[in-house]
C-alpha cells in the first residue's frame, strides 16, 4: 500500500497531482493557504450553482427513450434532443468531480445519470448517422456494423449546431476545473492541427494545393467513420472550420484526435485516392469533400506516393496497399529518385548492398533479396575402402527471384535477353494461370560429377542424373509482396540463374548490363539518368525535404494563420 503524502507543519493542506503538498502557510483558522482557498471557494460555489441548474434541467420524455429515439425520423427533432442531451451531460460533468462536497449517496446518483445520459446521447448520435448517411445514398457505410437494421427514412432539414460544454450560461465565478479542461482541449487541439501541419507539402511545391486537399481527406476518413463526429460535421462546412472551432470540448477533441490517430496505413491510401482520382463512384460527403467506398483502381501519377509517404515513412508498410507490380515499381522508383531514407524489413526492401542493385530494381526488377553471398561448390574427397579415392565435384547456380511488369514493353525485352543469354538460364510465368515458359529444357540449381582422381574431374561430364532441377512451384516464391503482405500473382513471375562461377556482385552487373542494351544506354549511370529524365520531364520528381519540429512549425503558421504552441510536441508521427 503506498504511504500517504506527507504534508509539512504548518502548511496548506492541498495536494497537486503528483501528490506533492501545497508548500505556502494557511490562513488562520482553515487549513489551506489563500490560493487554494479561493479555488475551493469557487468550486464550491460553481457546484452549488451547477446543482440548483441540474434540479430544475426540464425533462423531455421522448429523448429517454432509446425505442423512440432508434425509429425517429427527423434529423431537426434528434438535434434538439442532442442538444438537450449534451447540457443536461454537461451540468452532470461540472457536479461529478466534485466528490468532497456533496453526499455519497447524492454522488453516485450522479454518476448513474451521467452514465444514463451519455448511453442516450450514443443512440441519439447513431440515429442521426443513419439518417444522415440514407439522404445520401450511402448506407453502405453501416455494412462495416452487422447490427445495424432499422429503417433509415427521414427528414434532413438543418439545425442549429448543438452548445459545447463550454458555452453553457451559468453566470458563475470563473471554474478552476472549467479552466483546466478548456486548457486541455486546447492543447488536444494543437496536437491534431500540428500533427496536419507536419504532414503539410513545403509551399514551393506545385503539389502543395494538393496535399492539403488530402490531408483534408484523411480527416475526412476519420470522421465518416465515428456516428459522433459524423452527428457533429453537419455544423460545418470543411475540416480547416471544424479544428478552428475553439469551443469545442475536451472529450470531442480527444475523440477527434484518437481517431486520427487510429487510422492505418490503407485510411492513407484511400484518402490519397479520394483527391487524385478520376473517376466518380459511391460516396458520402463529409464536411465539403467526398469519402468513396472502394479504390478507383488507377494507378497513380509518381508524385502521388510522395503524398503518402508525408504520413507513413515506412516503405514496408506501403507495400502492402500495392495491388499491382506497377504499383511497386512506382513507389519504388519515387523513393529511390527522391533519395529518400524510409524503414524497410526484410521481404519487402528496396535497397541492397550489392553494386547495381539500385538501378536493378529502379529498372523495375522488384525482389525480395539479393544476398551478399553464395555457395558456388566444392571438390572434395570422399574416402572409400580399400585404399581407392574417389573425387566429387558439385557445383550450384546463383538465383534471383524477381516480379517484372506485365504492362512495361521494356521488361518483356529484358526477359527476353535473359532467355536467350548464354550463361543464365530463365523459370518464368507471365500472369498466375499462365503457362510455364523455360529458357531450357532443365533448369537447374545444382549438379555434381564424380571422378577416381581429382585430375580426371575436368574431363567427366556432368551426368543428367546428378541433376537438380529446379521445381516448377518455386515460381510461387518469385512475386513480390503487396497488398496485405500477399504475393502479386499477376506479374511476370521470374526466376533468372547464373551457370557460371562468378560472384553475385558480377551477376548482378550481368543483369544491369542487359538492363542497358534495353533502353539502349552504356552503363548503370546513363540508364539511371534514362529512367529518371522519363518522370522529370513530366514534373513528377521534386527535392525531397525532411520534416522537423522548425518545418513543421512554419507549415503550421502557414497552414492555420498564428503561432503554434512550442510546448506541444508530437512522438510516433509515422508509427506502423
Amino acid at each position: 500500500m503506498a504511504r500517504p503524502a506527507k504534508r509539512r507543519r504548518n502548511a496548506c493542506a492541498a495536494l497537486y497531482s503528483g501528490g506533492i503538498g501545497c508548500s505556502l502557510p494557511p490562513l488562520d483558522g482553515i487549513p489551506w493557504c489563500a490560493r487554494h482557498n479561493e479555488e475551493r471557494r469557487k468550486l464550491y460555489t460553481n457546484y452549488k450553482t451547477h446543482g440548483a441548474l441540474l434540479e430544475s434541467y426540464p425533462d423531455i420524455p421522448a429523448c429517454n427513450d432509446v425505442a423512440a429515439i432508434m425509429v425517429c425520423i427527423s434529423l431537426s427533432l434528434l438535434r434538439e434532443w442532442n442538444v438537450h442531451l449534451r447540457e443536461k451531460y454537461n451540468l452532470l460533468t461540472r457536479c461529478v468531480p466534485i466528490k468532497d462536497f456533496g453526499h455519497k449517496i447524492y454522488w453516485d446518483s450522479l454518476v448513474q445519470q451521467r452514465s444514463g445520459v451519455e448511453h442516450l446521447m450514443s443512440h441519439v448520435e447513431k440515429r442521426g448517422y443513419q439518417l444522415i448517411l440514407k439522404n445520401q445514398d450511402a448506407l453502405w457505410v453501416l455494412e462495416k456494423d452487422k447490427h445495424e437494421s432499422e429503417d433509415c427514412s427521414g427528414n434532413f432539414a438543418k439545425h442549429s449546431p448543438p452548445q459545447s460544454r463550454d458555452t453553457i450560461d451559468t453566470a458563475v465565478d470563473e471554474d478552476p476545473l472549467e479552466a483546466i479542461l478548456r486548457e486541455k482541449a486546447i492543447q488536444v487541439r494543437e496536437q491534431i492541427r500540428l500533427r496536419l501541419a507536419w504532414y503539410c507539402a513545403p509551399p514551393t511545391s506545385r503539389f502543395h494545393g494538393e496535399r492539403l486537399e488530402i490531408i483534408c481527406a484523411y480527416v475526412r476518413r476519420a470522421i465518416y467513420q465515428d456516428a459522433s463526429l459524423m452527428f457533429l460535421s453537419q455544423n460545418y462546412d470543411g475540416v480547416m472550420a471544424l479544428l478552428n472551432d475553439q469551443n469545442l470540448d475536451l472529450a470531442t477533441m480527444e475523440k477527434i484526435r484518437n481517431t486520427v490517430h487510429a487510422l492505418c496505413i490503407h485510411d492513407i491510401h484511400s484518402a490519397v485516392d479520394d483527391v487524385i482520382r478520376s473517376t466518380n463512384g459511391d460516396h458520402v460527403v463529409v464536411l465539403g469533400g467526398r469519402v468513396f467506398k472502394d479504390h478507383s483502381g488507377e494507378r497513380w501519377p509518381l508524385h502521388a506516393w510522395g503524398h503518402a509517404i508525408a504520413f507513413r515513412d515506412c516503405y514496408s508498410c506501403l507495400r502492402t496497399i500495392c495491388r499491382t507490380i506497377d504499383q511497386v515499381i512506382d513507389l519504388t522508383r519515387y523513393v529511390l529518385f527522391t533519395q529518400m531514407s524510409l524503414r524497410q524489413t526484410e521481404g519487402s526492401k528496396y535497397e541492397f548492398s550489392t553494386d547495381g542493385s539500385r538501378e536493378l530494381v529502379l529498372a523495375g526488377f522488384i525482389t525480395d533479396d539479393i544476398p551478399l553471398s553464395s555457395h558456388r561448390g566444392a571438390v572434395v574427397c570422399i574416402e572409400s575402402s580399400g585404399r581407392s579415392k574417389t573425387w566429387e565435384e558439385n557445383q550450384h547456380t546463383l538465383s534471383l527471384y524477381a516480379g517484372l511488369s506485365l504492362s512495361e514493353e521494356a521488361a518483356q525485352a529484358f526477359a527476353n535477353a535473359c532467355y536467350r543469354h548464354p550463361d543464365l538460364m530463365v523459370l518464368l510465368r507471365k500472369g498466375a494461370n499462365a503457362r510455364i515458359i523455360r529458357s531450357t529444357p532443365l533448369v537447374w540449381t545444382s549438379r555434381r560429377r564424380i571422378a577416381q582422381s581429382r585430375s580426371a574431374l575436368d574431363s567427366v561430364p556432368w551426368d543428367k542424373e546428378h541433376y537438380t532441377k529446379l521445381p516448377d512451384f518455386a515460381l510461387e516464391e518469385a512475386p513480390p509482396p503487396g497488398w496485405g503482405r500477399e504475393p502479386i500473382a499477376e506479374c511476370i513471375q521470374f526466376i533468372v540463374l547464373d551457370t557460371t562461377e562468378c560472384t553475385m556482385g558480377d551477376f548482378v552487373q550481368k543483369l544491369v548490363k542487359i538492363w542497358c542494351k534495353v533502353h539502349n544506354v552504356n552503363d548503370k549511370n546513363g540508364l539511371y539518368n534514362k529512367i529518371k529524365g522519363l518522370y522529370d520531364a513530366t514534373g513528377e520528381l521534386e527535392p525531397y525535404e525532411k520534416v522537423t519540429h522548425e518545418i513543421a512549425w512554419e507549415h503550421y503558421r502557414r497552414l492555420w494563420g498564428c503561432e503554434p504552441d512550442p510546448t506541444v510536441m508530437l512522438e510516433d508521427l509515422n508509427e506502423c
